[in-house]
């Protein structure tokens, strides 16, 4: 004979099994920092890095990438002669040399970066963080969905550049939900923080910024794990390949291939390559096509301080004094490389300055900021690995994801090799 409250006993038990997982993946979030679980770990020293974290390395490998894209001549219109092309990367790598190598003359050594450095993670201070990012994210997707429908990977894939508002914010809020859900220790928080930021950004079909995403991740990975140097590029390819992938899918769903091939003028030699070996080197040609041809046309009428304007939140930003420029069919898509503005606004000086600017950055980079400052480390290098396409340093996006991830870094974490007093292990 069952007993009347075996029923609900059994009930009780369940929901106290599902409040204990609960309060396990998600503990109060008025938990005193005594309570906060802290983990352990080591960063890579300079020494043990592989190449791919290396700034000058990147430079040069992306400047010979525009170089050997450029020579495929894929659309009808690319920059047909040598000369030009050879003397911006001449003057950019020595400028850029020369700012790199005189700042870490300059600079007193710092031999301990060499070596290994221990930290603790606060990660219940990150995923609190992580959690309100996400609030703050859903907030403007919602307000987006409510007042300009849905989203674009929902209704009509071609309105990505003018669906929704606020994205200045909201960009940057998932790119770091994403890339500092892969600091969590909870598989469960790890796979929700990491689907909620993805979801998001492909929501918006923007492929740039999942790739953005990607590389952080793989820095930061790279810059934490105790990985040999071999698995790390075999890990490296891997995504490489799995982020060209991702970009073709997308292109393809918000571009039809007659449109493309139409649009980027691509020869007709090139038309039945497979996607996306075209989505990746007329990605990687035309902006710097697009630079020659800036400069071959030499209409440069003196500084308007227009590089300055992606600085600005949207609603704030002047028209663009060199917008005529694109109305020549030798420029396609607007992107020129990362210095499309410098250049418009100073002509070879602003290659020059540019570059020696960059230079001193990356240089201070490897002397005061590797491996400690490892979220904005990973954003930097992640920014150089996109020169070949625009400059992703100075946007207002960017500048919002740094103050982040700097806010990040000092809550979250604790160097050396004992953890901060009043916590304790996980």
């Amino acid at each position: 004979m069952n007993h009347p409250l075996r029923g609900k006993s059994f009930s009780a038990a369940q929901s106290a099994k599902v409040s204990i997982a609960t309060a396990e993946l998600w503990p109060a979030l008025t938990d005193k920092p005594a309570k906060h679980s802290i983990v352990p770990g080591v960063l890579k020293g300079t020494r043990e890095l592989p190449l791919f974290c290396n700034p000058l390395a990147i430079f040069v490998v992306n400047w010979v990438l525009m170089l050997v894209a450029l020579s495929f001549q894929i659309t009808y219109v690319t920059y047909p002669t040598k000369g030009l092309p050879v003397l911006l990367f001449a003057l950019s790598l020595g400028s850029f040399l020369f700012g790199y190598l005189v700042v870490r003359t300059l600079l007193p050594r710092w031999p301990t970066h060499s070596e290994a450095v221990p930290y603790s993670l606060d990660v219940t201070t990150l995923w609190q963080i992580n959690l309100m990012l996400s609030c703050a994210a859903l907030l403007i997707i919602g307000f987006n969905w409510f007042f300009s429908g849905a989203p674009p990977a929902l209704d009509d894939p071609a309105s990505y550049l003018t669906y929704g508002r606020f994205k200045q914010a909201l960009f940057p809020l998932l790119v770091v939900v994403t890339v500092n859900s892969m600091l969590d220790t909870s598989r469960w928080r790890k796979m929700l923080f990491s689907i909620f930021g993805i979801t998001g950004l492909a929501l918006y079909m923007t492929r740039g910024l999942l790739m953005v995403a990607f590389f952080q991740i793989l820095f930061v990975f790279s810059l934490k794990t105790q990985m040999s140097k071999r698995k790390l590029y075999t890990i490296a390819v891997g995504c490489l390949a799995l982020a060209v992938a991702a970009v073709t899918l997308i292109g393809n769903a918000r571009t039809a291939q007659w449109a493309f091939l139409e649009y980027l003028q691509i020869r007709h030699k090139y038309s039945d390559w497979p996607m996306a070996y075209l989505w990746l080197i007329s990605y990687i040609s035309i902006p710097f096509s697009n630079l020659c041809w800036l400069f071959a046309k030499g209409n440069f009428h003196g500084p308007t301080l227009s590089f300055l304007y992606p600085l600005l939140p949207s609603f704030l930003m002047p028209a663009n004094p060199h917008a005529s420029i694109h109305n020549d069919l030798r420029i396609i898509d607007g992107a020129s490389t990362y210095l499309a503005a410098y250049a418009l606004d100073f002509s070879y000086l602003g290659v020059c300055l540019a570059n020696l600017l960059l230079g001193i950055g990356c240089g201070w980079l490897v002397e005061r900021s590797l491996p400690r400052n490892i979220l904005v480390v990973s954003m930097f290098l992640t920014c150089l690995s996109f020169i070949f396409f625009s400059d992703m340093f100075t946007p207002l996006s960017t500048i919002l994801q740094f103050a982040i991830q700097s806010v990040v870094q000092r809550k979250c974490f604790h160097w050396g090799s004992s953890p901060v007093k009043g916590m304790v292990p996980e």
